[in-house]
């Protein structure tokens, strides 16, 4: 039914009320470019050099008021920011330009909120502290030695117990302390994808994931790690990515390991240690490409050489690293106060290459150190090829399985191959598997320069035995 000519349509009547008031509004915003004004326009971008009044924290935390994103343009240059400014939920900061502090100045991430650089989008000695789920930092350069970290996530009392989908992706960070630090013992973080980022020149670590044994679904991938060298003499720093539980326990529970992440296609050269991992387990590294991973870095860090440094951890795979003039594997055991806690129990390591003979080196490099055990455990070591290295297993696991392994080792340098199985009179002894125990080796060949077997075995005392092309005569098994 349509209205009478001189019916008011409800819908679209104005009252005198409605229409006086509307007034009023405009009346009290007659400037387009008010406060009020772009208040209207919320989504639309605003220039911080805008709000710019001598104070660069103020006109941030001004613009962040009044729209959802903020643009430092390619010309501007936001000095002296020194003081934590908080993102409301759901803002966005793009970065064409600079913004740079003395160190003491950070960006306060909550929900929703992102961070991208565009073009020459940099930051210098500023932190960027994640504190909200589903945020975002892309395509930035950051630099600067004033903060401990260019990126801190977790680690405050008042923060929310889950964070969620954190997203860090195409960034270059360089002459800085740590690039990416988590702190996670007070919190929980869940979906993580760190990707495609250029790590040069630093002190600390390239990417520290810390105590966070609550957190899980991390993926670390597709980085180029350079020359990362600890000079500061800080113990611990200078690894390129670090991850670690809790406490070392040698049933291996949920609630103190770090788990379910993958770091993979990652690049390195020039520093002490590329991969570390302790208190782990359910993990995957894979696609690891070393050169000159040596004592010469970060020499006062307390740090083992490695380019794959695996402490007391639990089901996990390592898998196709190739590595040249490098400190190789190593597989450790887990101490606490000086006594051994926790040995490294059912994992594969498959598709391993090392090659330090392209050059003299002034160190005699790790080959492949490996410690394996517990009553109810297994350990696949597959398609391995080692020249100027050795491979030594340390312990005894219940079953032990060895596969298509080439190791030349010059002799001064002691066996190519070592097997070290008889701990009984050593304390690590009570790691030693001793029933249904199974040793496996097929397709080995380890040889000094010369071609001779280099082969140490001491003790074979397992139930069963298998073995095939060997370019060595096994030791008889011992009556028991």
């Amino acid at each position: 039914m349509h209205p009478k000519p001189d019916q008011e349509n409800p819908r679209f009547s104005l009252t005198r009320r409605k229409l006086l008031l509307t007034g009023s509004v405009l009346a009290a915003a007659p400037l387009f470019n008010s406060p009020v004004a772009r208040a209207v326009g919320r989504n639309a971008e605003v220039n911080v050099n805008d709000y710019y009044q001598g104070d660069w924290p103020a006109a941030f935390k001004q613009a962040f008021r009044e729209s959802d994103v903020v643009v430092v343009p390619a010309n501007v240059n936001c000095k002296k920011v020194n003081a934590r400014i908080f993102m409301p939920e759901g803002k966005t900061l793009k970065i064409a330009g600079a913004i740079k502090g003395n160190g003491r100045g950070r960006f306060i991430l909550r929900d929703d909120c992102k961070i991208v650089g565009e073009g020459k989008g940099r930051m210098h000695n500023l932190c960027l502290d994640v504190r909200g789920s589903n945020c975002e930092i892309r395509n930035l350069d950051m630099s600067g030695h004033g903060p401990v970290a260019q990126i801190y996530i977790g680690g405050k009392h008042k923060q929310a117990p889950m964070i969620e989908n954190l997203t860090i992706d195409k960034l270059h960070v360089h002459n800085a302390n740590y690039a990416i630090l988590r702190q996670g013992a007070r919190n929980q973080l869940h979906g993580v994808r760190i990707t495609n980022c250029l790590f040069k020149r630093l002190q600390g670590d390239a990417i520290e994931w810390n105590v966070a044994p609550h957190d899980s679904n991390i993926r670390i991938s597709d980085h180029v790690i350079e020359d990362i060298n600890c000079t500061n003499g800080k113990i611990h720093w200078g690894i390129g990515i670090g991850l670690a539980g809790k406490t070392y326990d040698n049933r291996y529970p949920e609630e103190t390991s770090v788990k379910n992440f993958v770091v993979a296609n990652i690049r390195g050269r020039n520093c002490r240690q590329l991969v570390h991992v302790e208190c782990g387990k359910h993990f995957t590294i894979r696609n690891i490409k070393a050169e000159n991973i040596t004592p010469a870095f970060s020499r006062k860090a307390g740090l083992d050489n490695a380019t794959v440094a695996l402490y007391a951890c639990d089901n996990f795979t390592v898998d196709n690293v190739d590595m040249v003039n490098s400190a190789g594997v190593l597989i450790g055991y887990g101490t606490k106060r000086g006594k051994y806690v926790a040995i490294p129990q059912n994992f594969r390591i498959n598709d391993i290459t090392m090659d330090n003979s392209k050059r003299d080196l002034p160190w005699k490099l790790r080959g492949m150190d490996i410690s394996c055990g517990n009553p109810v455990s297994f350990v696949s070591l597959t398609n391995i090829n080692l020249k100027h290295a050795s491979l030594r297993v340390h312990n005894k696991p219940q079953h032990l399985f060895m596969r298509n392994i080439s190791i030349v080792q010059p002799k001064e340098d002691g066996p190519a191959l070592e097997l070290n199985f008889d701990l009984r009179k050593d304390v690590r002894g009570q790691f030693m598997a001793k029933k249904d125990t199974l040793l496996s080796m097929a397709n080995i060949d380890a040889v000094n320069e010369d071609g001779q077997s280099s082969v140490d075995i001491d003790h074979i005392d397992h139930q069963k035995v298998n073995t095939g092309k060997l370019n060595f005569v096994v030791p008889q098994v011992a009556k028991k």
